[in-house]
């Protein structure tokens, strides 16, 4: 019988998830990512968007903290655009509408 070793294991691969394991694996841990369906990593909902007013905020400070949703999604965009332009700065939100696909795929990579 094999015995793996791992210093963290991560279950479930939706955003989260990849993130977790991406952060522990750039520490130098030993990870493990168990996902149900190899086919719903990092999987986008019907309205494939990274960013926006509250989302685009969690994906700045994902970036900050080196993570890679924002890195993956500009990669993988169709389509870029800054919402509410017609307010003050303070207001404007990145949000990029991306190729659910392609996205997933990147995730894959990046993990692998």
């Amino acid at each position: 019988m094999q015995t793996n070793k791992y210093d963290i294991i991560v279950v479930g691969a939706g955003h989260a998830g990849c993130e977790a394991a991406s952060a522990a694996a750039n520490m130098g841990s030993k990870v493990l990512l168990i996902t149900m369906n190899m086919n719903t990593i990092a999987q986008m909902s019907c309205n494939p968007a990274m960013g926006g007013v509250a989302k685009g905020q969690i994906v700045r400070e994902i970036d900050a903290l080196g993570g890679y949703s924002g890195i993956i999604a500009d990669k993988s965009a169709i389509q870029f655009k800054m919402l509410n332009r017609s307010k003050g700065p303070a207001m404007w939100s990145p949000r990029t509408q991306n190729d659910r696909m392609l996205f997933a795929q990147l995730w894959r990579l990046q993990l692998e």
